[in-house]
Formats: C-alpha cells, sequence, structure tokens
C-alpha cells in the first residue's frame, strides 16, 4: 500500500510541474505530441471552424516544444481574437481559451474599430447596427476620438451617429440615423454640432422627411438645405 501511494504521489508532482512549469520539461518525444486543440470562450464574432483550423497547424508539434509566451502570440493571431489564454493538457492536448475583440465602429471597407481602438480587417465583417467611420490614412484613433466625444454630446438626445467623415482637407461631416447629414467644418466642431442640436429640439425634429441636409459652419446658426415639395 505504502508503494502505491507513494508512486501515486509522484504522478501527482510530475502532473503538478507539467501544469507549472511546462517550459522547464520540454522533450521531442511523440508521446508528448499535442493530437488534440480545444478552443473555449464566448464567440460572438469570430466564426469558430476558422479558429479551430487556424490553430490545427500546431497539431503534432511537442506539447512542450514551444515556449508559453510563443503559443500566447500565435494564440492571438486570428483578426477576432484580443488574447488567447493557452493551457497544455497532458499528455496530448492544448486549449486555448479566446477572447474576442469587442468591436465599436466599422472603418471604410470592411474594416472594423474595436474598443481598443485596434484596425482589424475581419474575412466576414458581421451585419451590425455600427457607426461608420471614415478619414485619411492615418487618423483612426483621431476620428474615433472624435465620435466617443460626439456620442457623449448626444447621449441625452433621441439622435444617434449614423456615420462620421473626416475629410482629406480637415472638415467633419455627420450623418444620423434618422437620415439628416450635417456639415460641422474644421473648427469648433462640438460648439456647431450643440447649436445643431438646440435647433433641432425646438424646431426640425417634427419635419424630418423635409429636410436635405444641414450646415452648421455659421457663427450663430444653422442654414437647412429643404427638399423640395412634390
Amino acid at each position: 500500500m505504502r508503494t502505491a501511494a507513494l508512486i501515486g504521489a509522484i504522478l501527482l508532482i510530475m502532473f503538478a510541474l507539467f501544469q507549472d512549469h511546462p517550459d522547464q520539461l520540454a522533450t521531442d518525444a511523440p508521446m508528448f505530441d499535442i493530437r488534440e486543440i480545444d478552443v473555449v470562450g464566448d464567440l460572438q464574432y469570430a466564426d469558430r471552424a476558422d479558429l479551430q483550423k487556424s490553430y490545427n497547424k500546431l497539431l503534432g508539434r511537442g506539447l512542450f516544444e514551444e515556449p508559453m509566451e510563443a503559443l500566447r502570440y500565435f494564440g492571438a493571431q486570428p483578426e477576432w481574437v484580443e488574447s488567447a489564454k493557452i493551457r497544455r493538457v497532458w499528455p496530448h492536448t492544448l486549449r486555448i481559451e479566446v477572447r474576442e475583440h469587442r468591436p465599436v465602429a466599422l472603418w471604410g471597407g470592411g474594416k472594423v474599430i474595436t474598443a481598443d481602438g485596434k484596425i482589424i480587417s475581419p474575412r466576414n465583417t458581421p451585419d451590425l447596427p455600427l457607426t461608420r467611420l471614415s478619414g485619411p490614412v492615418d487618423t483612426e484613433a483621431a476620428v474615433l476620438d472624435q465620435f466617443t466625444l460626439i456620442s457623449q454630446m448626444l447621449s441625452t438626445t433621441s439622435l444617434r451617429v449614423a456615420s462620421l467623415q473626416l475629410e482629406d482637407r480637415g472638415a467633419w461631416n455627420i450623418s444620423f440615423s434618422n437620415g439628416v447629414s450635417v456639415k460641422l467644418g474644421r473648427d469648433e466642431v462640438l460648439e456647431r454640432l450643440q447649436r445643431f442640436v438646440a435647433v433641432y429640439k425646438s424646431d426640425l425634429s417634427g419635419r424630418i422627411d423635409r429636410i436635405a441636409s444641414v450646415d452648421a459652419r455659421y457663427p450663430h446658426g444653422v442654414a437647412v438645405n429643404w427638399k423640395p415639395e412634390e
């Protein structure tokens, strides 16, 4: 009995070492090759089959062949993956727990801006009710910041941004989900938007279907371009 208990204790210690210090026990022995990859996580945007296909490139490698940091880096490479928690499960399984990027807006043609400001280019963009942002090259962060400020300003109104554009010359244009488009120009953008909101609440909200566009680039008011009467 003592011998069996001793052997069991040794096996438990070895298993614990595999879990806690796998990189110190690297081996090329086939008995430790990766034969199964288990992808877990609450996936809303990434395709689980595509992830599995991507991670299957690790099949056949030694379970303890790659350093853990290299595995984490590899696990985070698919476009929708923000981070990947890797666990080696002795003797032949690699468990990858995926955390997805959270999309906050669309950018350009088929790109997505994530909550941490990263631009990703998924092969299949999900049909999400997200604001479309656009602007010159390398202005993604500036446009996202402006969108955040505008969203905060509009949080107490019924207006929701459908698109926000930064032109090459630095002028801003905004379109709302109700179909109204507003030119804001280059300067005092938030102040001009605030003036439009005030006019919208007091005079325009009941006549949305008649508005073609609004120019808010005036110092003391806005100019409304009305649709021709039928």
